[in-house]
């Protein structure tokens, strides 16, 4: 018989300190002390890929006409016959109130409604909600990417609806992805995390200065920015634990860049 000593901890238990509550993620000590050994290092890291067709597509070669396990195959899903089993195809769900033709690509993730009117602010992107809560198992949290469009454009956004930019050369991706930094490079990068900590804490040491003359509303508004603060510190903690792991070693060599966002058939060449 075996008996663990070890006090179990609440999944629900907060840390609480300076005014501001924030949540833990999951922790050994949350998890039954039996159950240990079974879960994190059996389990794959979870990823999400969103894809916008700004294009569209034919919706009658693309929805099966059947439903069920067995559904029928569509020119569309025809790409994805070997993963039929792990696919599950909605119909008829919808974002009402997005419209702006083309220029409702900034919502797609979003649901924010008339993308192409005046005023228009947007909030967190699907992709975004999901990289707060899983993007810590991966090397980089999301990489919004962007094929065949001029101008700045993206599909995520922050919860305070600032858009965050797209890469849009393939070059740029294969070299995050799998191009190792040499050391110094990779000691540069380090340095770099580090001073976006160090300025960090200076400016929540001198905002934590000013609690004392503020009103409640305003304090409140002060422990929102002391948990954002919080939360991009620990993102600076994972990305220095990520750049002291190699990458990935592959034999595909590198792709190239097109110069024209627009010469589409130049992609398609390139893939």
């Amino acid at each position: 018989m075996n008996i663990s000593t070890q006090r179990h901890l609440h999944r629900r238990t907060f840390l609480r300190g300076i005014g501001a509550t924030l949540s833990l993620p999951l922790l050994d000590a949350m998890v039954p002390a039996f159950a240990r050994g079974q879960t994190a290092a059996a389990t794959p890291p979870r990823r999400m890929l969103a894809i916008m067709t700004n294009m569209g597509i034919l919706p009658q070669y693309f929805f099966p006409k059947t439903q069920g396990a067995d559904w029928e195959s569509t020119p569309y899903l025809e790409v994805l016959k070997d993963f039929r089993r792990d696919i599950t195809v909605f119909s008829g769900v919808s974002h009402p109130e997005v419209d702006g033709g083309h220029h409702a690509d900034i919502a797609f993730l979003t649901a924010g409604p008339h993308a192409g009117r005046g005023g228009f602010r947007n909030t967190i992107s699907l992709d975004q909600f999901a990289a707060e809560r899983i993007g810590h198992l991966t090397r980089f949290p999301s990489l919004p990417l962007l094929v065949g469009v001029e101008g700045k454009r993206s599909l995520s956004w922050t919860g305070s609806g600032v858009m965050i930019p797209s890469e849009k050369k393939p070059s740029e991706v294969f070299k995050r992805l799998f191009v190792q930094g040499t050391p110094a490079e990779v000691e540069a990068q380090v340095a770099r995390l580090r001073e976006g900590q160090s300025i960090l804490d200076a400016v929540a040491g001198r905002a934590k200065s000013l609690e004392r003359d503020l009103s409640g509303e305003d304090r409140a508004k002060l422990d929102q920015y002391f948990t954002s603060v919080r939360e991009a510190e620990k993102r600076l903690h994972k990305a220095e634990e990520w750049e002291q792991q190699p990458k990935p070693k592959i034999e595909a060599r590198p792709p190239g860049d097109i110069a024209d966002p627009a010469d589409l058939v130049g992609k398609s060449r390139l893939s």
